[in-house]
């Protein structure tokens, strides 16, 4: 039964993976530069709390044992069509990209492109496969780029930065909903304390710490539930 929610799972996340990215637009022309974010936590939905896969392109295994709040990029793969396969990794003792294929695909890849595809859940909390676009421009001179992005299955809310030293809000984000991103330029070098509050309330969720980095955009993926104790910052730096 396990394997099976399983199988049905990946299927599920490469699917919605396969369309977004077929909907991309081309951009320059040139290599595609993509991550990749795992954001399901298997205990949400009743399966082993990493959820490892093995993921083969073009017949070649590419990642192995990918599990939750892992990362990979950037991939610089030529504009084309390629042949992915998502493989159950079960256990340690199978061999890589040798276990069940879940899914088989034939995935294409814009030219030009800089972007992340995160596995995450919805609000409600069903497994989906979201595209963002990397904003790579540099930032204001002294300045660092960060970018937060609502993958967990909560339901809107305000983001609330503040200094460490001062209880007063720099800034308040309102009603980002999964699925939203949303950026600011920071002075770089120092850490800020971010509260996730439900949209239209003033206690947060949870309280993390970011810090933005010169020549870099910082991306943080909110992931996980409140609820599973699953929920976590993945963060991603993509060069400028």
């Amino acid at each position: 039964m396990i394997r099976r929610s399983l199988t049905m799972l990946v299927a599920l996340v490469a699917v919605a993976l396969a369309s977004l990215i077929s909907l991309a637009p081309a951009q320059a022309a040139g290599n595609a530069k993509v991550y990749v974010v795992h954001g399901i936590p298997g205990r949400d939905l009743g399966l082993q709390p990493s959820l490892p896969v093995d993921v083969s392109v073009d017949g070649a295994c590419a990642l192995t044992r990918f599990k939750y709040t892992d990362t990979v990029g950037p991939i610089e793969l030529p504009a084309g069509s390629y042949s992915i396969k998502i493989h159950l990794s079960p256990s340690l003792s199978t061999p890589p990209c040798s276990g069940p294929v879940a899914v088989a695909a034939t995935v294409p890849f814009a030219a030009g492109e800089n972007a992340t595809i995160v596995a995450h859940l919805t609000a409600s909390g069903a497994p989906t496969a979201s595209k963002f676009m990397n904003d790579v421009t540099p930032a204001s001179s002294g300045s660092g780029r960060i970018v937060a992005r609502h993958t967990a299955p909560l339901p809107p809310v305000d983001l609330i930065v503040k200094t460490f030293s001062s209880p007063a809000a720099l800034a308040v984000i309102p009603n980002v909903a999964n699925g939203d991103q949303v950026a600011a330029e920071l002075p770089v070098n120092t850490r800020f304390r971010v509260q996730f509050a439900l949209a239209g309330t003033t206690d947060p969720v949870r309280v993390s710490s970011v810090k933005a980095r010169p020549g870099e955009t910082v991306i943080y993926h909110a992931v996980g539930s409140i609820r599973k104790n699953t929920f976590t910052l993945i963060e991603l730096r993509v060069r400028q």
